[in-house]
């Protein structure tokens, strides 16, 4: 029985990321993980510029040997968290599956996307907001257009961008003196439904919104902060 995998954003800072294949995908993912305060190691036989250039700056880490020396690559999968392979060949999938199985790392396979545990989706930021898609392996074509689709509608949404920021700054005056969840879920849902301060931020009334958070918190016996206003 297939399960349904689920999506999550990771704090990787203390983990230690393996990616077997120091070509270009490779290089792509070393660079892009190198920035998420992980350790990053690369294995491969050959590596890419960017993966050379990448260590010489002491931002990820190297090691020379070849996928077919199963003791090797074991003593640097049983070290790692999460195994990336991004060889072009699958010859060795079933190898790499079944070591990192025993070590209990999870394991990304770019080139076989059914037998993967981590699906690496195409991901961007706009404002607040994190947006990852995945076609889980259809097409990463159609998911970075629909990635970008999703990302134009957003970048329109200026009154969405506001208001999560608006949100963020309501929790934190809440969840500094209520502690009652059912409470603070009902200030939440109070200040996310209020038609009039939907529309002040339509309008960009500052004033306005401020009026509107001042008075909904004073029913509840709290104050909108001078670091909390509206910017």
């Amino acid at each position: 029985m297939k399960f349904m995998r689920m999506p999550f954003f990771i704090d990787l800072s203390d983990k230690t990321i393996l990616i077997i294949g120091g070509g270009r995908e490779g290089a792509i993912r070393a660079e892009k993980y190198s920035k998420t305060g992980a350790r990053i190691v690369v294995y491969s036989r050959s590596f890419d510029d960017k993966i050379l250039e990448l260590s010489h700056r002491g931002f990820i880490e190297i090691v020379k040997g070849d996928v077919a020396d199963e003791e090797k690559l074991e003593e640097y999968i049983k070290l790692s968290d999460i195994v990336m392979v991004t060889l072009e060949t699958e010859e060795y999938n079933d190898k790499i599956w079944n070591i990192a199985r025993k070590h209990k790392a999870l394991l990304n396979l770019a080139n076989d996307a059914e037998k993967t545990d981590l699906v690496v989706p195409i991901d961007s930021s706009i404002g607040p907001f994190r947006v990852a898609i995945t076609t889980e392996g259809k097409s990463s074509m159609v998911a970075r257009e629909a990635l970008q689709k999703v990302i134009e509608y957003l970048s329109r949404e200026k009154e969405l961008i506001k208001l999560a920021e608006v949100m963020y700054k309501v929790k934190k005056i809440v969840r500094r003196s209520i502690s009652n969840p059912e409470t603070r879920l009902k200030i939440y849902y109070e200040v996310f439904n209020n038609d009039d301060l939907r529309n002040a931020l339509r309008l960009g009334n500052e004033y306005s919104v401020e009026k509107i958070l001042e008075d909904i918190l004073k029913e509840y016996g709290l104050e909108l902060g001078r670091r909390e206003r509206y910017e």
